[in-house]
C-alpha cells in the first residue's frame, strides 16, 4: 500500500477527530487543537515536496557547475594558446646563421668575448637503442652542423644492437668520425640515463656545452647554433626546443599522436618543461645541480632539470624558433602507450605534476561528463539546464578545434622559416579523420592521466621498469625485440 495513501487517511482521521473535540474544549484548547492540525498539515506537505525539492536543486547546481568548469577550462586554455603563439613570434628570421657571442661558463660576465672564443666547444649525445627509421636522416644532419667545434658522442647498451652497424656503415666513408660508448646499464635508472652519464663521465675536459638530439628528431644545419646560442646569458642553464609531429601518412594513431602533442608543448611552456630530443646545457651546470647523481636515479633526463636549475637560480630558456619535425608513423596503441609515458616522466620528475592531473580531470568533465549531464537532465526535463550544459560542451569542442589549427599554423610557419618543409611534405589529414581522432583523443586522454598517476610498471625501447616517487627500477626486457618502437 502507498505511504503516501496512508498518511492522507490518517491525517484526515486525525483532523476529524480533532475538529470533534473542539466544540467541548475550552477556548485555551481549541488553540492547541488548531496549532496541531495546521503543523501536521505543514509537515505532511513539505515531507511530500521535499525530495522532488532537493532533486531538482541538486540537477541545476550540477549543470551550473559543469557548465563553468568547461567554460573556465576553454578560457584558462585559450589564453596558454595565445602566449604560446606570441612566444612563436619573438623568434627569428632565417635569413643568416645565427651567432654566438658573449658565452661565459663562469656565469657572471656577459661582455662580448672574442671571435675565437665565442663558440663554446660542443658535445653532441645521442643515445640509440634499436634502428630508428629515420636514424640516417638524423645522423646526416647532426654531422652537418654549421659549428664551428663539435663532437658527436653516440652511446648504446650492447654491441648487437641494430643501430651500431647503421651508424658504422654511415660513417664509413666519411672524414668525422663519432665517439662510440657501449655502456653498462645500471639497475636504478633508464637506458637513457644510463647512457647520458656515461657519456658525460667520459668527456674532455675541454667540453663547455653537452648537447642532446633524439635518433626520430631530423634538426636541420642550423639547429646546433641556435640551441647553443641563449647559453650566453649567464642566467641561462639550458636550453631546449620543441617537437612537432608531421607524419607523411597520417594514420589514426598518428593524427591522435600529434593533437596530443599539440596541447602538450603548449603546457609544456607553461610548466617549464625541457624536451631532451632537443636540449643543451653548460657543462659546469651539470656538476653545478648535480645532474650525474639525479640522472643515476632518474627515469628521463629532461623532465627534472626545471626545479634543479631552480634551485641554483638558474632557468631553462625555450628558442621560439627551434621546432624539431618528427615525420614517423603511429599506430593508435602505441600514440597512447607514448601519451601514458610523456604524462608518468611529469608524475616522477616534475613539481607541477598535481596542476597536470587537475587538468587531466577537467578535460574528462569536459568531454565525458558534459555530454552525459546534458542527456540527463533532458530526460529529466530540465530543458535550460541541459540546454546550457549543452552550449558549452559545444563551445568546448569549437574552441578545441580552433586552438589546435592555431598551435598548427604557428609551428608550420616557424618549420616553413627553418626551410625543414623544402623537400616532402606531409599529407595533411582530411577534417572528417581529425575530428574522428580528436573526440578518440578526448577518450584517452583521462584514461592515460589515470593510468601514469597509478602505474607501478612501464616499458620503454623493449626494457621494463618499476617506477615509483624518486624511483626507478629495471624489472627486464621484454619478450618481444621490437627494435623499431617510437620514441627514445
Amino acid at each position: 500500500m502507498d505511504c503516501n495513501v496512508y498518511d492522507d487517511r490518517s491525517a484526515t482521521q486525525l483532523s476529524q477527530f480533532l475538529q470533534f473535540l473542539s466544540p467541548h474544549c475550552n477556548s485555551h484548547a481549541r488553540i492547541f487543537i488548531v496549532i496541531i492540525i495546521e503543523r501536521h498539515q505543514f509537515s505532511r506537505e513539505t515531507k511530500r515536496s521535499k525530495p522532488a525539492f532537493e532533486s531538482i536543486n541538486m540537477l541545476s547546481l550540477l549543470a551550473i557547475i559543469t557548465t563553468t568548469a568547461v567554460l573556465l577550462l576553454v578560457l584558462v586554455q585559450t589564453v596558454l594558446v595565445i602566449g604560446y603563439c606570441g612566444f612563436l613570434q619573438r623568434g627569428k628570421v632565417f635569413d643568416t646563421p645565427s651567432s654566438i657571442t658573449g658565452y661565459s661558463t663562469e656565469g657572471d660576465d656577459e661582455e662580448t668575448v672574442a671571435p675565437e672564443l665565442a663558440d663554446p666547444k660542443v658535445a653532441i649525445v645521442l643515445c640509440l637503442r634499436g634502428a630508428d627509421d629515420s636514424l640516417v636522416d638524423c645522423l646526416a644532419e647532426l654531422d652537418g652542423q654549421d659549428y664551428p667545434d663539435y663532437q658527436l658522442h653516440i652511446a648504446f647498451d650492447s654491441e648487437d644492437d641494430p643501430a651500431v652497424e647503421v651508424v658504422q656503415g654511415f660513417f664509413e666513408n666519411r672524414e668525422s668520425q663519432p665517439h662510440l660508448t657501449f655502456f653498462q646499464p645500471t639497475p636504478n635508472c633508464s637506458y637513457k640515463c644510463a647512457a647520458i652519464v656515461s657519456v658525460v663521465n667520459e668527456l674532455p675536459d675541454d667540453i663547455e656545452v653537452v648537447a642532446f638530439c633524439d635518433a626520430d628528431a631530423v634538426v636541420d644545419q642550423y639547429w646546433l647554433r641556435d640551441l647553443v646560442e641563449p647559453l650566453s646569458q649567464p642566467e641561462t642553464g639550458a636550453t631546449t626546443g620543441n617537437r612537432w609531429f608531421s607524419p607523411f601518412n597520417p594514420t589514426l594513431g598518428a593524427i591522435v599522436r600529434k593533437q596530443w602533442n599539440s596541447a602538450a608543448i603548449v603546457q609544456m611552456q607553461a610548466y617549464d618543461i625541457a624536451w631532451g630530443g632537443s636540449l643543451a646545457i653548460k657543462r659546469h651546470v651539470i656538476d653545478q645541480c648535480d645532474l650525474l647523481n639525479r640522472w643515476s636515479a632518474a627515469f628521463c633526463e629532461d623532465t627534472l632539470l626545471t626545479q634543479a636549475l631552480k634551485r641554483k637560480r638558474l632557468r631553462v630558456h625555450r628558442v621560439p624558433d627551434l621546432i624539431v619535425d618528427n615525420r614517423e608513423e603511429t599506430t593508435i596503441s602505441e600514440a597512447f602507450e607514448w601519451i601514458t609515458r610523456q604524462l608518468l616522466t611529469v608524475r616522477l620528475h616534475h613539481p607541477d605534476w598535481l596542476l597536470v592531473l587537475l587538468h587531466g580531470v577537467l578535460t574528462a568533465a569536459a568531454t565525458i561528463g558534459a555530454p552525459i549531464l546534458a542527456i540527463v537532465l533532458l530526460l529529466c526535463g530540465e530543458l535550460i539546464a541541459a540546454r546550457s550544459v549543452a552550449l558549452a560542451y559545444i563551445v568546448y569542442q569549437v574552441a578545441n578545434a580552433g586552438l589546435l589549427f592555431a598551435i598548427g599554423v604557428g609551428n608550420r610557419a616557424v618549420l616553413k622559416r627553418r626551410s625543414v618543409l623544402r623537400d616532402r611534405d606531409s599529407v595533411p589529414p582530411e577534417i572528417k579523420d581529425q575530428l574522428k581522432s580528436l573526440l578518440l583523443l578526448q577518450l584517452l586522454h583521462p584514461i592515460a592521466v589515470l593510468k601514469a598517476a597509478f602505474t607501478k610498471q612501464v616499458s620503454w625501447r623493449d626494457v621494463n621498469y618499476k617506477v615509483a616517487k624518486g624511483s626507478v627500477r629495471v624489472s627486464g626486457l621484454t619478450d618481444a625485440t621490437r627494435q623499431n618502437r617510437r620514441q627514445l
